[in-house]
């Protein structure tokens, strides 16, 4: 078990971090997936690779982490970014060789993102961010082709549309 965790660590971690706002949150992120893993490695088909099957527990793992902040942020008092004091910078063993202005608009970026709702953060986390096709993301989740590339057009507007309003003069 110990070598599976060993191996799977620094790609999981990697694509977390993209749903996590802080350190401390990545890492609970991180052992959620590996105890999700260690729950129901009995549902793991050996004809599929583990990569893939653990990869889809993360983003189930940071697509609850989503829906939990959009449930806080609505009882909260405050909006969540003011009581957290604002955004983390990522440890450089989880982004590395980002520069200043390269974080500040990765930072930007993410305070968009949670305006949005858990599904949108998601599929745009995945497809622009980590690079993954829209067959793969909705493999994951479980959605049509043509209903993720719905999503994501939907998803891309509603982002544009917040752009606008927050550098609008």
């Amino acid at each position: 078990m110990e070598s599976l965790v060993l191996r799977h660590h620094p790609e999981i971690s990697r694509l977390l971090w993209r749903f996590a706002r802080n350190p401390a949150d990545l890492e609970d992120l991180v052992q959620e997936t590996f105890l999700r893993m260690v729950r129901s490695l009995d549902t793991w088909r050996a004809d599929q690779p583990f990569r893939h099957w653990i990869t889809r527990i993360a983003t189930n793992v940071g697509r609850d982490f989503y829906r939990r902040q959009a449930v806080r942020r609505r009882w909260a008092t405050e909006p969540l970014a003011a009581t957290e004091g604002g955004e983390v910078l990522p440890p450089e063993a989880v982004d590395p060789g980002a520069d200043p202005a390269a974080r500040a608009a990765a930072s930007e970026f993410k305070e968009l993102l949670a305006t949005l709702p858990a599904d949108d953060r998601a599929l745009l986390t995945l497809h622009h961010l980590e690079g993954w096709d829209l067959k793969t993301i909705a493999a994951q989740f479980g959605w049509t082709v043509t209903a993720t590339k719905l999503r994501a057009w939907r998803a891309r507007n509603r982002l544009r549309a917040l752009l606008t309003e927050t550098h609008s003069p």
